[in-house]
């Protein structure tokens, strides 16, 4: 008959020091590692992108409903969704100063601020007309952190990337 590799009186698996010492290590890495592999600023940002393009659709789409061109004001840290000034149905298109604000489905005036560290470029007035298309703007790309927005210059549609 074959004896075990393992003498009689011998145990089978790890001391209780082992195991404390195994989880106190994991612990120190889990510490020092672990907020390294879970930074939220790329979740922060990809949700401040997707904001943007939501204010641009939105414009877009105030645009159409009210024949009345609406436009993303988009400064390096924040954002702000505006239209000319309509009276009856008709545009008041030397309405300059962009008085009337672009209300989102939950009745706030559409606005947003980039979260700490996300910038938008390049800046300006994204502007669409009342076919939906861009009709003014200062470039049909945006990167806004490490997110990139591109707008269809003759239909105006908007594609994140």
């Amino acid at each position: 008959m074959m004896q075990s590799p393992v003498g009689r009186g011998a145990s089978r698996g790890f001391t209780l020091i082992e195991l404390v010492m195994v989880i106190v290590i994991a612990g120190i890495l889990a510490t020092v590692a672990g907020p390294h592999f879970f930074t939220p600023s790329v979740f922060t940002q990809r949700a401040y992108a997707d904001d943007v393009a939501g204010a641009l659709r939105l414009a877009q789409k105030a645009a159409v409903a009210t024949d009345c061109p609406a436009r993303v004001n988009l400064s390096a840290s924040s954002y702000v969704v505006q239209q000319q000034a309509a009276s009856g149905n008709t545009c008041n298109t030397s309405d300059t100063t962009w008085s009337t604000p672009v209300v989102g489905t939950d009745g706030v005036a559409a606005a947003g601020t980039a979260p700490s560290g996300t910038t938008a470029s390049p800046t300006g007035a994204y502007v669409f007309n009342g076919s939906g298309a861009i009709s003014s703007s200062p470039g049909s790309t945006l990167t806004v952190g490490v997110n990139t927005i591109t707008i269809d210059a003759l239909t105006g549609y908007i594609q994140e990337q």
